[in-house]
Protein backbone atom coordinates (compact mmCIF):
# COMPACT_ATOMS: atom_id res chain seq x y z
CA UNK A 1 0.00 0.00 0.00
CA UNK A 2 3.14 2.15 0.11
CA UNK A 3 2.51 5.52 2.23
CA UNK A 4 -1.39 5.09 1.11
CA UNK A 5 -3.51 6.42 4.37
CA UNK A 6 -4.36 3.45 6.30
CA UNK A 7 -7.80 3.47 8.05
CA UNK A 8 -8.33 1.49 10.91
CA UNK A 9 -11.47 0.23 12.74
CA UNK A 10 -10.88 -1.20 16.68
CA UNK A 11 -13.44 -3.28 18.01
CA UNK A 12 -13.00 -3.41 21.86
CA UNK A 13 -11.40 -0.32 22.63
CA UNK A 14 -10.10 -1.36 26.25
CA UNK A 15 -7.20 -0.76 28.28
CA UNK A 16 -4.20 -2.16 26.12
CA UNK A 17 -5.71 -0.05 23.22
CA UNK A 18 -6.08 3.01 25.23
CA UNK A 19 -2.57 2.74 27.06
CA UNK A 20 -0.41 1.47 24.25
CA UNK A 21 -2.33 0.54 20.38
CA UNK A 22 -3.72 3.90 19.85
CA UNK A 23 -0.57 5.85 20.94
CA UNK A 24 1.55 3.65 19.07
CA UNK A 25 -0.87 4.04 15.60
CA UNK A 26 -0.82 7.79 16.07
CA UNK A 27 3.07 7.81 15.78
CA UNK A 28 2.78 6.53 12.79
CA UNK A 29 2.50 8.59 9.53
CA UNK A 30 -0.72 8.07 7.52
CA UNK A 31 -2.36 6.18 9.62
CA UNK A 32 -6.09 7.30 11.03
CA UNK A 33 -7.96 5.28 13.68
CA UNK A 34 -11.65 6.49 12.03
CA UNK A 35 -14.52 4.11 13.84
CA UNK A 36 -14.70 2.33 17.31
CA UNK A 37 -17.62 -1.05 18.18
CA UNK A 38 -17.29 -1.03 21.82
CA UNK A 39 -20.21 -3.50 23.75
CA UNK A 40 -22.47 -0.81 24.34
CA UNK A 41 -23.43 2.53 22.55
CA UNK A 42 -22.49 4.32 25.23
CA UNK A 43 -18.93 2.79 25.71
CA UNK A 44 -18.28 3.61 22.20
CA UNK A 45 -19.75 7.04 22.16
CA UNK A 46 -17.35 7.46 25.79
CA UNK A 47 -14.21 6.03 23.71
CA UNK A 48 -14.92 8.11 20.69
CA UNK A 49 -15.09 11.33 22.80
CA UNK A 50 -12.19 10.61 24.79
CA UNK A 51 -9.93 9.68 21.73
CA UNK A 52 -11.15 11.80 19.01
CA UNK A 53 -12.37 8.60 16.85
CA UNK A 54 -14.45 10.67 14.66
CA UNK A 55 -17.45 7.46 14.01
CA UNK A 56 -18.86 4.88 15.82
CA UNK A 57 -20.88 1.52 15.03
CA UNK A 58 -23.38 -0.27 16.39
CA UNK A 59 -21.62 -3.34 16.10
CA UNK A 60 -18.60 -4.86 15.29
CA UNK A 61 -20.28 -6.29 12.25
CA UNK A 62 -20.75 -3.26 11.06
CA UNK A 63 -17.43 -2.33 11.56
CA UNK A 64 -15.68 -5.13 9.36
CA UNK A 65 -18.21 -4.59 6.67
CA UNK A 66 -17.58 -1.36 5.54
CA UNK A 67 -15.43 -0.64 2.86
CA UNK A 68 -14.00 2.74 4.25
CA UNK A 69 -11.73 0.63 6.83
CA UNK A 70 -8.50 -1.30 5.47
CA UNK A 71 -7.41 -3.11 8.50
CA UNK A 72 -9.22 -3.96 12.17
CA UNK A 73 -7.48 -3.46 15.67
CA UNK A 74 -9.32 -6.46 17.72
CA UNK A 75 -9.32 -5.45 21.91
CA UNK A 76 -12.12 -7.76 23.30
CA UNK A 77 -11.51 -10.90 25.16
CA UNK A 78 -10.66 -13.97 23.35
CA UNK A 79 -14.35 -15.30 23.38
CA UNK A 80 -14.56 -12.97 20.18
CA UNK A 81 -11.62 -13.09 18.74
CA UNK A 82 -12.00 -15.73 16.51
CA UNK A 83 -15.20 -14.75 15.12
CA UNK A 84 -14.24 -11.22 14.71
CA UNK A 85 -10.83 -12.20 12.49
CA UNK A 86 -12.71 -14.69 10.72
CA UNK A 87 -15.04 -11.96 9.38
CA UNK A 88 -12.93 -9.05 9.13
CA UNK A 89 -10.40 -11.04 7.15
CA UNK A 90 -13.10 -12.58 4.44
CA UNK A 91 -14.10 -8.83 4.29
CA UNK A 92 -10.81 -8.22 2.95
CA UNK A 93 -9.37 -6.57 6.47
CA UNK A 94 -6.23 -7.00 7.84
CA UNK A 95 -6.07 -8.02 11.25
CA UNK A 96 -4.50 -7.19 14.34
CA UNK A 97 -5.77 -9.37 17.65
CA UNK A 98 -5.21 -9.34 21.13
CA UNK A 99 -3.66 -12.57 22.47
CA UNK A 100 -4.65 -14.96 23.88
CA UNK A 101 -5.22 -15.99 20.24
CA UNK A 102 -8.91 -17.94 20.42
CA UNK A 103 -10.49 -19.67 23.21
CA UNK A 104 -9.14 -23.11 22.01
CA UNK A 105 -7.58 -24.87 19.40
CA UNK A 106 -9.97 -25.43 17.22
CA UNK A 107 -10.70 -21.81 17.06
CA UNK A 108 -7.34 -20.81 16.13
CA UNK A 109 -6.90 -23.47 13.30
CA UNK A 110 -9.96 -21.58 11.61
CA UNK A 111 -8.75 -18.01 12.59
CA UNK A 112 -5.09 -19.49 10.71
CA UNK A 113 -6.50 -21.44 7.45
CA UNK A 114 -8.91 -18.07 7.08
CA UNK A 115 -5.33 -16.01 7.21
CA UNK A 116 -3.67 -18.35 4.79
CA UNK A 117 -6.31 -18.48 2.24
CA UNK A 118 -7.20 -14.31 1.76
CA UNK A 119 -3.21 -13.86 2.36
CA UNK A 120 -3.66 -10.89 4.68
CA UNK A 121 -1.82 -9.75 7.72
CA UNK A 122 -2.86 -11.25 10.72
CA UNK A 123 -1.04 -10.38 13.73
CA UNK A 124 -1.39 -11.40 17.42
CA UNK A 125 -0.64 -8.50 20.05
CA UNK A 126 3.12 -10.37 21.50
CA UNK A 127 3.45 -10.85 25.15
CA UNK A 128 5.70 -7.86 26.46
CA UNK A 129 7.55 -10.54 28.74
CA UNK A 130 11.44 -11.20 27.36
CA UNK A 131 11.24 -9.00 25.09
CA UNK A 132 13.89 -6.65 25.93
CA UNK A 133 16.39 -9.66 25.33
CA UNK A 134 14.91 -12.03 22.93
CA UNK A 135 17.60 -11.18 20.23
CA UNK A 136 20.43 -11.75 22.96
CA UNK A 137 18.96 -15.28 24.05
CA UNK A 138 18.83 -15.95 20.70
CA UNK A 139 21.52 -14.84 20.17
CA UNK A 140 23.68 -16.76 22.95
CA UNK A 141 21.84 -20.13 21.88
CA UNK A 142 22.86 -19.46 17.96
CA UNK A 143 26.31 -18.98 18.62
CA UNK A 144 26.38 -22.27 20.80
CA UNK A 145 27.56 -19.96 23.93
CA UNK A 146 24.97 -22.11 25.91
CA UNK A 147 26.13 -25.69 24.75
CA UNK A 148 23.64 -28.32 25.03
CA UNK A 149 20.63 -27.12 26.12
CA UNK A 150 19.87 -29.38 29.11
CA UNK A 151 17.47 -28.20 30.74
CA UNK A 152 14.26 -25.30 30.93
CA UNK A 153 12.47 -24.71 34.27
CA UNK A 154 9.21 -21.86 33.60
CA UNK A 155 7.74 -20.67 36.54
CA UNK A 156 4.98 -18.15 37.27
CA UNK A 157 3.76 -18.12 41.27
CA UNK A 158 1.68 -15.77 42.39
CA UNK A 159 -1.31 -15.13 44.58
CA UNK A 160 -3.82 -13.69 42.53
CA UNK A 161 -6.54 -16.05 43.13
CA UNK A 162 -5.21 -17.19 46.67
CA UNK A 163 -7.83 -15.65 48.50
CA UNK A 164 -11.52 -17.28 47.60
CA UNK A 165 -13.40 -14.00 48.07
CA UNK A 166 -11.54 -12.51 45.28
CA UNK A 167 -14.22 -12.33 42.27
CA UNK A 168 -13.39 -13.90 38.91
CA UNK A 169 -12.50 -11.86 36.47
CA UNK A 170 -12.19 -12.58 32.66
CA UNK A 171 -9.18 -14.49 32.62
CA UNK A 172 -10.80 -16.59 34.89
CA UNK A 173 -13.75 -17.25 33.15
CA UNK A 174 -13.88 -19.85 31.06
CA UNK A 175 -17.11 -18.16 29.07
CA UNK A 176 -14.59 -15.44 28.13
CA UNK A 177 -11.19 -17.24 28.03
CA UNK A 178 -11.86 -20.50 27.15
CA UNK A 179 -8.71 -23.27 27.08
CA UNK A 180 -6.68 -19.90 28.07
CA UNK A 181 -4.87 -21.08 31.90
CA UNK A 182 -3.08 -18.34 34.00
CA UNK A 183 -0.36 -17.06 32.15
CA UNK A 184 0.79 -20.46 30.43
CA UNK A 185 0.29 -19.19 27.18
CA UNK A 186 2.30 -16.01 27.92
CA UNK A 187 5.15 -18.19 28.50
CA UNK A 188 4.98 -20.77 25.33
CA UNK A 189 5.48 -17.79 23.54
CA UNK A 190 8.37 -16.74 24.69
CA UNK A 191 9.92 -20.11 24.76
CA UNK A 192 8.84 -20.79 21.37
CA UNK A 193 10.00 -17.48 20.03
CA UNK A 194 13.49 -18.49 21.62
CA UNK A 195 14.17 -22.17 21.21
CA UNK A 196 11.39 -23.46 18.37
CA UNK A 197 8.34 -25.58 18.61
CA UNK A 198 7.15 -28.18 21.18
CA UNK A 199 6.68 -31.66 20.46
CA UNK A 200 4.89 -33.04 23.62
CA UNK A 201 3.42 -32.76 26.71
CA UNK A 202 2.29 -33.78 29.68
CA UNK A 203 0.72 -32.24 32.56
CA UNK A 204 -1.67 -32.26 35.39
CA UNK A 205 -4.11 -29.09 36.42
CA UNK A 206 -5.27 -28.34 39.74
CA UNK A 207 -8.25 -26.29 41.17
CA UNK A 208 -8.29 -25.50 44.54
CA UNK A 209 -11.24 -22.93 44.80
CA UNK A 210 -13.82 -24.38 42.97
CA UNK A 211 -16.71 -21.70 42.52
CA UNK A 212 -16.05 -17.67 42.71
CA UNK A 213 -18.99 -14.63 42.15
CA UNK A 214 -18.28 -13.27 39.28
CA UNK A 215 -18.70 -9.36 37.98
CA UNK A 216 -22.82 -9.38 38.25
CA UNK A 217 -22.43 -11.34 41.28
CA UNK A 218 -23.29 -14.54 40.61
CA UNK A 219 -21.45 -17.77 42.19
CA UNK A 220 -20.13 -19.80 39.32
CA UNK A 221 -18.58 -23.10 38.77
CA UNK A 222 -14.41 -22.32 38.24
CA UNK A 223 -13.17 -24.33 35.11
CA UNK A 224 -9.84 -22.50 34.77
CA UNK A 225 -7.53 -24.14 36.75
CA UNK A 226 -5.45 -22.45 39.86
CA UNK A 227 -2.51 -24.05 39.22
CA UNK A 228 -0.99 -26.21 36.26
CA UNK A 229 2.08 -28.33 36.23
CA UNK A 230 3.84 -30.21 33.00
CA UNK A 231 6.17 -31.11 31.06
CA UNK A 232 7.10 -30.54 27.80
CA UNK A 233 9.30 -31.74 25.08
CA UNK A 234 11.20 -30.00 22.45
CA UNK A 235 11.43 -30.52 18.83
CA UNK A 236 15.14 -29.58 19.15
CA UNK A 237 14.99 -32.42 21.74
CA UNK A 238 15.17 -30.81 25.49
CA UNK A 239 12.62 -30.72 27.94
CA UNK A 240 11.61 -27.75 29.67
CA UNK A 241 9.34 -27.78 33.05
CA UNK A 242 6.43 -25.59 33.43
CA UNK A 243 5.29 -24.75 36.67
CA UNK A 244 2.43 -22.73 36.65
CA UNK A 245 0.43 -21.14 40.26
CA UNK A 246 -2.08 -18.50 41.10
CA UNK A 247 -2.45 -19.74 44.84
CA UNK A 248 0.79 -19.99 46.40
CA UNK A 249 2.16 -17.03 48.47
CA UNK A 250 5.72 -15.37 47.71
CA UNK A 251 5.90 -16.62 44.27
CA UNK A 252 8.29 -15.41 41.47
CA UNK A 253 8.00 -15.55 37.61
CA UNK A 254 11.35 -16.61 36.51
CA UNK A 255 13.00 -18.68 33.41
CA UNK A 256 16.17 -20.84 33.97
CA UNK A 257 17.62 -22.07 31.28
CA UNK A 258 20.68 -24.82 31.63
CA UNK A 259 22.93 -25.71 28.91
CA UNK A 260 26.17 -27.82 29.01
CA UNK A 261 28.90 -24.80 28.95
CA UNK A 262 26.32 -22.00 30.76
CA UNK A 263 23.30 -21.37 32.96
CA UNK A 264 21.26 -18.24 32.73
CA UNK A 265 18.37 -16.71 34.53
CA UNK A 266 15.92 -14.39 33.56
CA UNK A 267 14.06 -12.56 36.56
CA UNK A 268 10.87 -11.36 34.69
CA UNK A 269 9.59 -8.75 37.39
CA UNK A 270 12.92 -7.10 37.01
CA UNK A 271 14.05 -7.22 33.60
CA UNK A 272 17.43 -9.01 34.59
CA UNK A 273 19.21 -11.63 32.60
CA UNK A 274 21.95 -13.21 34.25
CA UNK A 275 24.59 -15.73 33.40
CA UNK A 276 27.48 -17.89 34.34
CA UNK A 277 29.81 -20.17 32.29
CA UNK A 278 30.31 -23.73 33.75
CA UNK A 279 33.82 -22.20 35.69
CA UNK A 280 31.85 -19.32 37.02
CA UNK A 281 31.22 -19.58 40.49
CA UNK A 282 28.34 -16.31 40.15
CA UNK A 283 26.73 -14.80 37.97
CA UNK A 284 26.86 -11.72 36.05
CA UNK A 285 24.63 -9.47 34.22
CA UNK A 286 24.37 -10.11 30.77
CA UNK A 287 25.11 -6.79 28.48
CA UNK A 288 22.50 -5.94 25.64
CA UNK A 289 23.86 -5.28 22.58
CA UNK A 290 23.17 -2.15 20.58
CA UNK A 291 21.86 -3.71 17.57
CA UNK A 292 20.15 -6.23 20.00
CA UNK A 293 18.09 -3.56 21.84
CA UNK A 294 14.79 -3.36 22.05
CA UNK A 295 12.62 -0.65 23.76
CA UNK A 296 10.27 -1.88 25.88
CA UNK A 297 9.00 1.63 26.51
CA UNK A 298 8.15 2.24 22.97
CA UNK A 299 7.45 -0.97 21.69
CA UNK A 300 7.44 -2.27 17.46
CA UNK A 301 4.56 -3.69 17.65
CA UNK A 302 1.87 -1.44 16.42
CA UNK A 303 4.81 -0.22 13.30
CA UNK A 304 5.18 -3.68 12.82
CA UNK A 305 1.77 -4.29 11.83
CA UNK A 306 1.73 -1.60 9.43
CA UNK A 307 4.84 -2.37 7.91
CA UNK A 308 3.62 -5.19 7.10
CA UNK A 309 0.76 -4.09 5.42
CA UNK A 310 2.79 -1.53 3.44
CA UNK A 311 5.50 -3.63 2.30
CA UNK A 312 5.00 -7.20 3.11
CA UNK A 313 7.66 -7.12 5.92
CA UNK A 314 8.14 -10.18 8.26
CA UNK A 315 5.92 -10.02 11.64
CA UNK A 316 5.47 -11.54 14.41
CA UNK A 317 3.87 -13.40 16.11
CA UNK A 318 1.32 -14.19 13.47
CA UNK A 319 -1.27 -16.36 13.27
CA UNK A 320 0.97 -19.49 13.01
CA UNK A 321 2.73 -18.63 15.68
CA UNK A 322 -0.72 -18.25 17.56
CA UNK A 323 -1.79 -21.60 15.94
CA UNK A 324 1.21 -23.44 17.57
CA UNK A 325 0.58 -21.62 21.26
CA UNK A 326 -2.97 -22.64 21.36
CA UNK A 327 -2.16 -26.04 20.27
CA UNK A 328 0.24 -26.54 23.41
CA UNK A 329 -2.47 -25.03 25.83
CA UNK A 330 -4.68 -27.76 24.32
CA UNK A 331 -2.59 -30.35 24.68
CA UNK A 332 -2.26 -29.90 28.22
CA UNK A 333 -5.78 -29.33 28.70
CA UNK A 334 -5.98 -32.31 26.97
CA UNK A 335 -3.03 -34.27 28.80
CA UNK A 336 -4.32 -33.15 32.06
CA UNK A 337 -8.28 -34.56 31.78
CA UNK A 338 -6.71 -37.60 30.01
CA UNK A 339 -4.02 -38.86 32.01
CA UNK A 340 -1.17 -39.74 29.22
CA UNK A 341 1.38 -37.79 27.19
CA UNK A 342 -0.02 -35.98 23.93
CA UNK A 343 2.43 -35.64 21.19
CA UNK A 344 1.58 -33.04 18.53
CA UNK A 345 1.73 -33.07 15.10
CA UNK A 346 2.49 -29.70 12.68
CA UNK A 347 -0.99 -27.66 12.68
CA UNK A 348 -0.01 -26.05 9.37
CA UNK A 349 -0.65 -29.22 7.23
Amino acid sequence: MGNKTIRIGIVGLGGICRSRHIPGLRRIPNVEIICVANRTQESSEKAAREFDIPEICKDWQELVSRPDIDAVFIGTWPYMHKEISVAALHAGKHVFCQARMAMNFAEAVEMYKTARQTGLVAMLCPVPIGLLYDATIKRLYRENRLGEIRLIRVQSLSDAYADPNVPMNWRKDHRLSGLNMLTLGMYIEVIHRWFGWTRAVEGDTQIFIGERRDPSGDLVKVQIPDQIIFHALMESGFPVQYLFSAVVHHGVDRIEIYGSEATVFYDVANEKLRMASRHDKEFSDVPVRSEDAYDLQNWRVEQDFIDAIRTGTEYHPNFEDGLRYMQVIQAVYDSAKEKRQIELHDPTT
